[in-house]
């Protein structure tokens, strides 16, 4: 047992033992780390006083409460995971900005990509079929010239010279 806590110890009398480094420097390091999880916690909730915006772009009273209460469990070594699940237990899977990638919800991350592709295949299937109607019609028509009726070759002459 003294083993294995002199191995958890080490790294951190290793960092403290570098030149220039202090123990304010290193919970410097580790309220980085936890507002790096704080900002990412927070995109993931939403703000529950509106249900619109994401809790990192809501300023209400409540979001703010809830801000300082994320920050609290963090700093009380909760993980993102613990800080999700308990917010979850309290409003539902509707506090989370994006819907888990399980049963039923499953469709909301398949549906996307499936129209997109249907889309896609439907634009290039026209524009393919348009293109190729496009250049069999027009292959006769260059080859043989411009057609007209015989009988009103008559008259469309005789207009054209009365107004030469």
């Amino acid at each position: 047992m003294r083993r294995a806590s002199f191995f958890l110890i080490l790294p951190i009398l290793a960092i403290l033992a570098m030149p220039g480094t202090s123990i304010a420097r290193v919970d410097a390091v580790l309220d980085e780390g936890r507002e790096l999880v704080a900002e990412a916690v927070e995109e993931r909730l939403i703000a529950p006083c509106c249900w619109r915006a994401p809790l990192s772009q809501h300023y209400s009273g409540t979001a703010e409460k809830m801000k300082e209460d994320l920050r609290q469990m963090l700093v009380e070594g909760k993980t993102q995971e613990d800080i999700l699940d308990h917010y979850k237990a309290i409003y539902g899977e509707r506090i989370l900005s994006s819907p888990p990638n399980a049963g039923f919800n499953r469709m909301a991350y398949l549906f996307t990509p499936l129209m997109f592709l249907t889309g896609a295949g439907v634009i290039f299937f026209t524009l393919r079929r348009w293109r190729s109607g496009r250049v069999n019609r027009a292959a006769p028509v260059a080859a043989s010239g411009p057609t007209t009726d015989p009988r009103h070759r008559n008259r469309i002459d005789a207009e054209l010279n009365a107004y030469d």
